[in-house]
């Protein structure tokens, strides 16, 4: 919705100065145009309207951001975000029990940025659904976050990941990539899971059980690695965006080794962990990090 502004400059006419006007293209929108919250409601062709809030965020000239509405029943993180043709294009995924959803939203902003209006298309497998959709500018009293429900199942599936660290035996072989991939126990709030991967040239293989205890949300990790060595853990899920705990102290080549790790859970299908490591009871310090992302 940019226009088009007239641009003026002054000719010599007869003597005098004469104003002579063009017509120039006001400069397209980019994504920072849109950054913020905007809240709206999108209008299905029988007429029905649902409240939708959609943030986008800038960081270090990444764009991202968050969509939440009552079809979702939740906050979904935005995956892509873009300005093609002045227009803001939005897109999140969301793992639901029968499938992927992918939303993806086209706006184009009024000329004082208060406003956006466009499409919001609802893609599911081979099924498509396109509303119209309008935005007014908003302020948000509250900071988007991931909201993933703490459940065993989160885990159950394949994950790839990339973790960046220092070697440092028995408790990391260092730099290394990956796969996980988490089995359910039928019903029973465990999931066992293999992991695969390739660290510095050599494949490796470990494994990892973890139970959920639905009532305390607390979870219960059993890892054996590589090199043989055991770790136990009691892991706190209190908050739905981050899992916090400290492994059971462990001997080793004369010295006692404790890990402490953090998962953010950034959404349904990435998380984010930091390890850090304790010898003898000293100081902890970083190990490594590491990003995964579900891939089945």
């Amino acid at each position: 919705m940019y226009r088009f502004r007239p641009a003026c400059f002054w000719l010599p006419v007869a003597a005098a100065l004469s104003p002579v006007c063009t017509a120039a293209a006001a400069q397209p929108p980019d994504a920072a145009a849109f950054a913020g919250s905007w809240r709206g409601s999108t209008t299905s062709p029988d007429g029905t309207t649902t409240p939708v809030v959609l943030t986008i965020t800038e960081t270090d000239g990444v764009y991202g951001g968050v969509v939440s509405s009552l079809r979702l029943a939740r906050e979904a993180p935005l995956t892509h975000v873009a300005v093609q043709d002045g227009l803001l294009v939005a897109e999140a995924a969301v793992d639901t029990r029968l499938g992927a959803l992918v939303i993806r939203y086209e706006l184009a902003i009024n000329e004082d940025g208060s406003a956006a209006s466009g499409t919001q298309q609802l893609v599911f497998g081979a099924q498509r659904a396109t509303l119209d959709v309008e935005f007014r500018r908003r302020r948000r009293r509250d900071v988007p976050q991931p909201q993933v429900e703490q459940r065993i199942g989160y885990f159950a599936g394949t994950w790839a990941f990339d973790y960046t660290g220092g070697e440092f035996p028995p408790l990391s072989l260092g730099t290394r990539t990956g796969r996980v991939t988490f089995t359910a126990r039928g019903d029973a709030p465990w999931v066992d899971g293999v992991v695969t991967g390739d660290a510095f040239g050599e494949a490796y293989e470990e494994h990892v059980v973890i139970g959920y205890d639905a009532e305390d949300n607390f979870l219960v990790f059993r890892e054996t690695l590589s090199s043989g060595v055991e770790l136990l853990s009691v892991a706190n899920w209190q908050s739905p965006i981050g899992i916090t705990f400290v492994t059971s102290p462990v001997e080793a080549d004369g010295s006692v080794y404790q890990m402490r790790r953090v998962i953010a859970v950034t959404s349904e299908t990435a998380f984010r962990v930091t390890e850090e490591f304790a010898v003898d009871g000293g100081p902890f310090r970083r190990l490594g990090n590491a990003v995964y992302r579900r891939v089945e």
